[in-house]
């Protein structure tokens, strides 16, 4: 769902945009802000690597 909100994002203020590149690069950093939120407030194991 994060990918999908990020792509369409894209689109929704690049309606011409057709390139994989630049739309897909702003659709992965949702996905890696949506599991660092997970990781950090969600699942509370930030900083547990270790242990």
């Amino acid at each position: 769902m994060a990918m999908t909100a990020g792509i369409r994002k894209v689109f929704a203020e690049k309606p011409g945009e057709f390139d994989p590149r630049k739309y897909l690069g702003p659709a992965r950093q949702h996905v890696k802000d949506l599991v660092r939120h997970k990781v950090k407030n969600v699942l509370c194991c930030a900083g547990h690597a270790f242990d």
